[in-house]
């Protein structure tokens, strides 16, 4: 197995283009799979040097650097995503090391990143070797730890709308080191978008109107939960009959925000 850790985003993309390997950003989620022989990549392509940290703001938007860290995050002003990683579950090593970009690539279906990524309309930027593009967040995410991304691309940033409509997140889980059963993240402008994550594979999104949002919810959400995610911490008709719930408690929380 080789060790890369290229100086910029194309000795990453090189680095991908031939070959089996794997990318490694706080490597909270890679290393212990490696550790555990659950993932033999011919590389290892570290990211800590490529330049990919950091968060700034520009015309009506934040662009968050894949390898911005949660610690970076909380500190920052970025909507929604700011609230998200102050909670995240590992406490202030998990914080330290991982990273936006790798639980986004990563796709686990109850991480806290997902959902939040779908209700703030978020766009990833995704590089290959000769050229760049760009995919929303509704798109990015196609199933259990399955992404639009391929393997000879890397996830270089995310940028996110600036607004100042109200925002709401909240997760359920069993205990306080747990993984989410379910997390509802909530953004309340003229009309209402809830994006569901552990509910489902995928996050799923949903439009409220703001007037009739309680008679809209329930429905909604069992439209969308058709086949709803079942894994070790919880089955599928438990996070199903939880969601809305998780769902109704987020938008509570924008609007109350938003007044």
């Amino acid at each position: 197995m080789r060790y890369l850790r290229p100086a910029d985003v194309d000795g990453v993309t090189a680095a991908l283009a031939d070959g089996d390997a794997v990318v490694v950003g706080g490597g909270t989620m890679v290393v212990p799979e490696m550790t555990h022989g659950r993932v033999r990549p011919s590389a290892v392509v570290d990211l800590a040097k490529a330049g990919l940290a950091g968060i700034t703001r520009g015309d009506g938007e934040w662009v968050v650097g894949a390898m911005t860290t949660y610690t970076e995050l909380e500190r920052s002003a970025v909507p929604l995503l700011a609230t998200v990683a102050r909670g995240i579950t590992g406490g202030p090593q998990i914080r330290n090391r991982g990273t936006v970009g790798g639980s986004a690539s990563y796709a686990n279906p109850s991480s806290d990143v997902p959902a939040a990524l779908v209700a703030l309309g978020a766009r990833l930027r995704i590089a290959k070797a000769g050229g760049v593009r760009e995919v929303a967040a509704g798109d990015f995410f196609l199933g259990a730890f399955r992404t639009a991304r391929e393997p000879d691309e890397v996830l270089t940033a995310i940028t996110v709308p600036d607004t100042d409509s109200g925002l709401g997140y909240v997760k359920f889980k069993l205990a306080e080191g747990s993984w989410p059963i379910v997390t509802a993240a909530t953004v309340a402008g003229p009309t209402i978008r809830v994006a569901l994550g552990g509910a489902a594979a995928a996050p799923v999104a949903l439009e409220l109107e703001r007037v009739a949002w309680r008679e809209q919810l329930w429905s909604e959400v069992d439209k969308l939960l058709t086949e709803p995610w079942d894994d070790v911490l919880a089955p599928g008709h438990y996070r199903a009959r939880i969601a809305p719930v998780i769902a109704a408690r987020s938008v509570a929380a924008a609007l109350e925000e938003a007044a």
